[in-house]
């Protein structure tokens, strides 16, 4: 989602606010200057401001934490047949992380009169970092994802898992669109989707083996049906 090279802010860090945040912007290749305040969404700001209070680990650990007990409680009402609720609590888990997803992805520090697109289809081009490979920021779109799969997953149970994976990947692709068409400092960038696409399938995986699926495709469909025909004594 995020620019995917060393120095540059990251799908899950945060840009400081203010002059401070844009003068970083500045050291990016290709970056447009500006000497205004920077945009930021209302969402935006309070995922990174909470992971720098619990700090990056128990960070990553409450929110896996919490998508397992979601993921958990949601099998667990739909074998006892309240499939109402469940599906009441995966559509709720789906939207947060939609509106996490979209609040960290769609909008950059550079207001849209200065901005310029900036593309990287080469997706080594687009991970690579000053000298190397900028593994955290792949790591974070990798984690990006995980939470949007699994509760995909969860919520469209009746879909087959690669139709559900591949809608993550088309949300994807519509994301970096958006940053490309609409560039604030972002960059559209195809290591993101290739990023995005694994932890959408970690997700999936997650979903399967929790038991939020109960029911659905992969808990199998072919069931008992009433025979055709005259049955015997």
């Amino acid at each position: 989602m995020g620019p995917a090279r060393q120095g540059r802010p990251g799908p899950l860090t945060s840009v400081p606010h203010g002059v401070r945040g844009c003068e970083s912007v500045r050291s990016l290749a290709h970056a447009p200057v500006w000497h205004g305040p920077c945009r930021s969404t209302a969402l935006s700001p309070s995922i990174p401001q909470l992971q720098t209070l619990l700090g990056r680990p128990l960070f990553v650990t409450s929110v896996v934490g919490v998508l397992i007990v979601v993921l958990v409680v949601v099998g667990w009402l739909r074998r006892r047949g309240a499939t109402v609720s469940a599906g009441a609590l995966a559509w709720t888990g789906l939207l947060v992380c939609v509106a996490g997803v979209l609040s960290l992805t769609l909008f950059g520090p550079v207001p849209r009169e200065v901005a310029e697109p900036r593309l990287f289809l080469d997706p080594m081009a687009g991970a690579w970092g000053w000298d190397s490979i900028a593994w955290r920021p792949v790591l974070d779109n990798v984690a990006l994802f995980v939470p949007l799969g699994a509760m995909a997953a969860a919520s469209f149970r009746r879909q087959g898992l690669l139709t559900v994976w591949l809608l993550c990947v088309v949300f994807s692709i519509g994301i970096e669109a958006f940053q490309y068409l609409v560039p604030t400092g972002r960059v559209a960038n195809s290591a993101d989707v290739l990023a995005n696409a694994a932890g959408a399938l970690v997700g999936l995986l997650l979903a399967a083996i929790s038991g939020a699926r109960a029911g659905g495709v992969s808990a199998g469909v072919s069931r008992s049906r009433p025979r055709s025909g005259v049955r015997g004594p």
